[in-house]
């Protein structure tokens, strides 16, 4: 049996559902994004389950995002290859949202949400460094280690947090 493989794995569980996180803000994200306890829904959600109803995988994205977003309360966020199902779930659930679709990365962004882009982090070296600011990225990648104080890494996506005053934190989920 292959010790390294089972430690990993028995410290990594400890962290997938909040345990062991010791930064408020990261104990959140992972209690009420990434692993929620499911007894609080969104108005989009028949929506949601709806348009994705042969789709599970972009269900549980879909989702995540929307309670990612609610979370943090970005005041602009920036997804350029986005679907047109999330773009009109985000408009539902938060009208004042300022979101931009194009290519071109807004000057003012706060948050930015990457699906399919090959190089990520040229997406996080365009955002302005004394801001705070957030990249949730579904391609694993731990390229980008400047300016990162909260970091969310799982073999499905990777969450990028700039906060100012923390210590820099790496959670495997």
């Amino acid at each position: 049996m292959n010790y390294a493989l089972l430690r990993d794995w028995i410290r990594r569980w400890r962290h997938t559902r909040g345990y062991g996180v010791h930064s408020p803000l990261a104990f959140r994200i992972v209690k009420e994004c990434i692993r929620p306890d499911e007894r609080y829904g969104f108005y989009c959600d028949p929506y949601l389950d709806f348009e994705y109803h042969e789709d599970r995988r972009g269900l549980r994205r879909a989702r995540m995002i929307i309670r990612l977003l609610h979370l943090l309360r970005p005041a602009h966020v920036w997804m350029p290859d986005a679907d047109k199902r999330i773009v009109t779930a985000i408009r539902m659930i938060m009208p004042k949202l300022r979101m931009a679709t194009h290519k071109e990365c807004p000057k003012d962004t706060d948050f930015i949400i990457a699906f399919d882009q090959k190089d990520i982090a040229a997406l996080w070296h365009k955002m302005d460094a004394m801001e705070e600011c957030g990249l949730l990225a579904f391609r694993p990648s731990g390229e980008i280690s400047d300016g990162v104080t909260l970091e969310f890494e799982s073999k499905d996506f990777c969450i990028f947090l700039r906060r100012t005053g923390m210590q820099k934190i790496t959670y495997e989920i």
